[in-house]
This record gives C-alpha cells, sequence and structure tokens, in this order.
C-alpha cells in the first residue's frame, strides 16, 4: 500500500527548478515591492518547459525573463509609477539574476468624473478616487466594480457596460480619470430553453432557474443558472445566448447550450491504520441514474476488522425544491475486541436547506443485528431489531470540506431506538460536535483546526444497550495514539464501551509548499460508564504527520504515541495512512 501511494507520488510531483531572481531599486516602497515580488513569483510557479513548450531550455529562459520584465513594467505603472523602467541583469548561473527597476516619479490624480449615457444614476453612495489620490489600478477597478453593482442594483438593465479612460500629462506627472458608464433598455427575465441535455430530463433542469418569468433582468441570475447546472456535475459545459437587442420592457429568452458528462464514475482508495490494518475502499456512482439527478452510490469498505457494503439512492428536488431523499440499504460485519456483529440495516432520510449554510434531516431507520458481546451476556449473540427515528441539524460555514482552512460547522443529533424484538430497552443515542479552522497565515500557509465531539446514551444501564450501539473512542477519527476502542470501560482486558464520551482535537497544519505540508497534533477522549460525560479522566495522545496535497484531496501521514492511559494498550504508536484531512 505505501509503495501504491509512492508511485502516486512520484506521478504527480515535479521536479522544482531552483531560481534565483532578484528585484532591486526599490527597497524603500515596501508595499510596490511586495506587489512587484508576487508578481515575479506567480510567473516562477510554472516550470519553464510547460509555461514555453519548447525543448530548447535556454531561448525558452530568455523568453520567460523578457516576459518578467515586462511583467514588471506593467506592475509599477499599476501602482502609478508611469514612467518606470526595468534593466534586467543576467547571470551565468541557468535561472538567476537581478532585475533592477527605477520607478521614477509618482504619478497623481489630476480630476476624477463620470460620463453617463442612456438614464441618470445616483452613485452617491459609490466613494470615488479624489483628486491628488495616487494612481492605482487596483483602486480604480474596485471602483468600476463598486459602480457596477450599484447601478445594476437600481435597474433590469439587458445591457450595462462601466470602464474607465485614463488621460496622462507626462509633464506634470498627472491623469485625468473618466468612468464612462452607459446602460441599455430596461427589461425581464422570460423562459429558459434547455439544449444538449439528452438523457437529462429539462423539467429536472427547469428546477434550478433562480427567477420566474417576468422577474427584473439581472445577467448575474443568468450566471446564477449556470453555476447551478454545472455543480451538480451532469454536465462538463454549460452555455447562455441572449438576443443580440431587445425592446424596453422586453421579456428576454434565455438559451442554455448544455454538454453531458459522464454520468458514472468508478472509485478505489486504500489506507493503513496500524490498529485495523490495511483497508480497500470501492465504489461506483450514477449521478443521474433516473433522468433527474438522482444519485446513487454503491461503495465497499474492508478491513482485518470487517467489511461495510452499503448503497445510498439520493433524489434531489423531493416534495419541494430545497429538499432531498435518501433512501439507503446496507450490509455489515465486525470483528472487533468489544463484540461481533452481522447488521443487515435500511432506512430513508429526508433532508431540507433552511438557509445556505443551515440544513435539517429526519427520518426512519430499521437495523436487523446479530451481535455476540461475551463479556456482558451470558448467552453470548443476541438478535436485535432496532427502529429508530435519525434527526440532525447541520450548520456549515467551511471554505472546503476535504481540506477546509477557514470557518466552522456545527452538528447536533438526536435517535430514538426501540427493538422491536423485545431484547432491548428503549434507549436514545444524542451527539453534539463543533469543528472551526483559523487560517493563521497565508502564504506560507498555516491553519489552526480544532474539533469538539461529545455523545451521551439515554436508557437503561450499558448492559442493556447493544454493544455495537454504546460509544468507543480511539483511532484515527478520534483519538490518535491509541487503537481503536482502546480508550474506555475494560472488561476481562476487552473494551465494553460507555453510555457518554467526550474528544477533542487540535492541528497545526502547515503548507510548505502548493504539494505538501506537516502537521502537529494533539488528541484526547474519555468515555464513560454513566450518561453525563466524564470530564476527570482524559486519554491524550499527540504526534505529527505529512500531507501530499492532490487534486482530489490530501493524503495523509500520521504518526501518534499515547502519553497516559497505557495499561490496556496493544503498541506503543500508532501509524494512520489515508485520504483527506482527520478532520
Amino acid at each position: 500500500m505505501l509503495s501504491m501511494l509512492g508511485a502516486l507520488a512520484g506521478c504527480s510531483l515535479l521536479d522544482h527548478q531552483k531560481t534565483d531572481y532578484t528585484i532591486t531599486g526599490i527597497d524603500g516602497l515596501d508595499d510596490t515591492q511586495a506587489y512587484a515580488q508576487k508578481i515575479l513569483d506567480n510567473r516562477l510557479a510554472t516550470p519553464i518547459e510547460e509555461e514555453q513548450g519548447s525543448d530548447d531550455f535556454a531561448r525558452a529562459e530568455t523568453y520567460r525573463e523578457a516576459m518578467l520584465e515586462n511583467d514588471l513594467v506593467k506592475a509599477m505603472r499599476a501602482r502609478g509609477y508611469y514612467d518606470a523602467a526595468v534593466i534586467y541583469r543576467d547571470d551565468p548561473q541557468p535561472l538567476t539574476g537581478t532585475f533592477d527597476i527605477k520607478p521614477g516619479k509618482l504619478y497623481h490624480l489630476s480630476s476624477v468624473r463620470i460620463e453617463q449615457s442612456g438614464d441618470e444614476h445616483d452613485i452617491s453612495h459609490v466613494t470615488l478616487p479624489q483628486k491628488g489620490d495616487v494612481i492605482n489600478a487596483v483602486e480604480i477597478l474596485k471602483t468600476q466594480a463598486a459602480l457596477f453593482k450599484q447601478v445594476q442594483k437600481k435597474g433590469c438593465y439587458f445591457s450595462l457596460t462601466i470602464d474607465h479612460s485614463l488621460v496622462l500629462d507626462r509633464a506634470s506627472k498627472t491623469g485625468d480619470l473618466v468612468f464612462h458608464l452607459n446602460t441599455g433598455p430596461q427589461a425581464t427575465l422570460g423562459a429558459v430553453n434547455f439544449r444538449g441535455n439528452e438523457t437529462v430530463e429539462s423539467d429536472y433542469l427547469s428546477k434550478m432557474v433562480p427567477w420566474t418569468e417576468g422577474d427584473c433582468f439581472k445577467h448575474a441570475s443568468v450566471e446564477t443558472l449556470k453555476t447551478n447546472l454545472l455543480e451538480t456535475g451532469l454536465f462538463s459545459r454549460a452555455e447562455s445566448t441572449l438576443p443580440e437587442k431587445v425592446n424596453e420592457g422586453a421579456q428576454v429568452p434565455v438559451e442554455l447550450d448544455l454538454k453531458e458528462r459522464d454520468h458514472k464514475t468508478v472509485k478505489a482508495g486504500v489506507n493503513y491504520y496500524t490498529d485495523t490494518g490495511a483497508g480497500i475502499h470501492l465504489g461506483w456512482q450514477h449521478r443521474n441514474i433516473l433522468g433527474a439527478g438522482e444519485n446513487l452510490d454503491i461503495a465497499i469498505d474492508a478491513n482485518q476488522l470487517g467489511y461495510d457494503i452499503k448503497g445510498d439512492l439520493n433524489k434531489p428536488y423531493f416534495l419541494r425544491d430545497d429538499q432531498d431523499l435518501t433512501i439507503s440499504a446496507g450490509l455489515n460485519q465486525e470483528d472487533s475486541d468489544a463484540f461481533t456483529e452481522t447488521k443487515l440495516d435500511t432506512g430513508a432520510i429526508v433532508s431540507r436547506d433552511i438557509t445556505d449554510d443551515l440544513s435539517v434531516s429526519g427520518g426512519v431507520k430499521f437495523a436487523l443485528a446479530e451481535i455476540e458481546d461475551e463479556n456482558i451476556n451470558s448467552s453470548g449473540t443476541e438478535t436485535y431489531g432496532l427502529l429508530s427515528t435519525p434527526w440532525t441539524l447541520e450548520y456549515d460555514k467551511r471554505n472546503d470540506v476535504l481540506d477546509p482552512r477557514k470557518g466552522y460547522m456545527l452538528t447536533a443529533s438526536a435517535e430514538p431506538f426501540f427493538d422491536m424484538l423485545g431484547e432491548a430497552s428503549p434507549f436514545v443515542k444524542v451527539q453534539g460536535g463543533a469543528r472551526t479552522y483559523l487560517e493563521v497565515t497565508q502564504d506560507p500557509g498555516l491553519v489552526w483546526a480544532m474539533r469538539l465531539n461529545t455523545g451521551s446514551l439515554f436508557g437503561d444501564s450499558s448492559l442493556d444497550i447493544p454493544a455495537s450501539y454504546r460509544y468507543y473512542a480511539g483511532g484515527s477519527g478520534s483519538v490518535r495514539g491509541f487503537g481503536y476502542q482502546e480508550v474506555g470501560p475494560f472488561e476481562n482486558a476487552d473494551p465494553v464501551g460507555g453510555r457518554s464520551y467526550v474528544t477533542a482535537s487540535q492541528e497545526l497544519r502547515y503548507k510548505f509548499s502548493p504539494e505538501m505540508g506537516a502537521v502537529a497534533f494533539v488528541d484526547m477522549g474519555s468515555v464513560s460508564a454513566t450518561a453525563t460525560p466524564d470530564f476527570s479522566n482524559f486519554a491524550i495522545g499527540a504526534g505529527a504527520g505529512f500531507r501530499y496535497y492532490t487534486d482530489f484531496g490530501p493524503i495523509r501521514f500520521d504518526v501518534a504515541v499515547p502519553l497516559n492511559e497505557k495499561e490496556n494498550l496493544d503498541r506503543n504508536f500508532q501509524f494512520y495512512v489515508s485520504i483527506g484531512q482527520a478532520f
């Protein structure tokens, strides 16, 4: 498995070319120096052979250096130095040299005005550059965008353009800035005609249209529709066509030309944890199985403890535009130190988006489980028919699912269980969790990630709750450094689980290149026999890891050791290899 990951890394990592270009001449201009350095770094981020596409390295190097010289001249002008000159001094060593910048005098605005054609608009809410300000291209473009947003908000213009012109006076080192605002007729949004959707039903696509016929015309609404279509994963292209001209008050029809992508995906992955051994993941997905965006996902996960075969069918826009239905079925077998279980389960869950970040779900599940718990049940094996009604609330403000750098996520769930076969008394599982991510620095990237999870089981004593439904901790998903189920109560040297738990993690993630990073972490957790969590007896583990970042997510290599509570451990370290961050 490690050799497979090594081969993967070898295929993706490019040999980074060592460069030693420096910028001189503007050392006292801190902001401008940083801006010019960023321009230089962005150009150098692309390997020279990829940028030029030439086998002649010397010619490609000369071409790049000329482009860098041109880029730096443009950068200086963007900061108001319109007389700037850049002199390049080459070095005998490849990809080495000095760009000496002569900035010249700084240019300032001598006047700022707006010229409007079409309707007159109140733009008093937009802060314009002032006479005497430094001519800064970034600030001018920000003002231009603010003007566009202000005018668009107040009208339904089919055509709206805002640009600017700048006339320089070289003698006085000043410039006259004019914003040109042009508006055409006002119109409304009309019907949408989809083309190219060979297997995806148009009725399904119509549910993604963010307007009703007759709504105020906004180009942003058309762009939102295109984004909605592409985010389904069903299309590789979504291009809109509008009429060249419309009359005042006309309804604008929208033509959407689509290109479907392959709706089927085969997935495979491997992992290795010292406590659960080598694991494999196989999956097959069809994102349009019934023609209206229904997603069928079949997955098989297996390791040395057992296997999990699961199938999920998701139906979007179920009864409401903001609601999904997921029907699931699975077969699971696990043989751990705490219990042996074979389980067949099925369920139906309805999920609803309350806002863009807040969602709620609820439904019904049934599991037929045969569980052997010799530590507790003298009869050995018991069969349960557990009917449950799970409810979940989730608030997700993370900027990325696989590799978050900012934001936070809050979850809360409650699931009552009733044993239809009468072997177990009713019980309720309640859980809550919080994750937060703080981007300490952007370049190089340093992220401080934190996680807190807790849960309680309400009902009879732990002995009356099926063993596989009790709480356990330890392993890759909770307290690293401890093996699977090694945190919590033990009996006869085997884990027996508990009725409550608390786990917490802190992790510093340092990304020192686009492809590679390192982490340092501390995890802690406690499992108690009572429904109230015990905060006085925590197992603590700590470690470090390496990350290799790919297009589909980071590959994770972690090593952790237990710092206390070592009496029931099989080994004094744990090793984890998988895809995705720990949390």
